[in-house]
């Protein structure tokens, strides 16, 4: 079995994302048992279709692990020019 979930997010406007909307790939995980038999690229490609067809992103985000991040690749995904930072307060 695999699952996924993405969602949009609002930002403020950029040249590179006007409306302000990001795409953000939240999960896909796959049954241990079930790898390599296409379900995640097939998910994959569904999601990406789905932003592309019916939202105005231009900018779709993930976090990969690393038993991930060749699929992600296949499709273009890459490192951004200007990567987080992040901080936290422990609170």
């Amino acid at each position: 079995m695999t699952e996924s979930s993405a969602a949009c997010d609002v930002h403020a406007p950029s040249p590179a994302s006007p409306s302000g909307l990001h795409g953000h790939i939240s999960n896909v995980s796959t049954d241990p048992r079930r790898r390599r038999r296409g379900y995640a690229r097939a998910c994959l490609d569904a999601l990406l279709t789905w932003f592309g067809e019916e939202t105005p992103v231009t900018v779709v985000n993930l976090n990969a692990t690393g038993d991930g991040a060749a699929l992600y690749e296949s499709f273009g995904f890459a490192a951004p020019r200007h990567p987080a930072l992040q901080l936290r307060t422990g609170a």
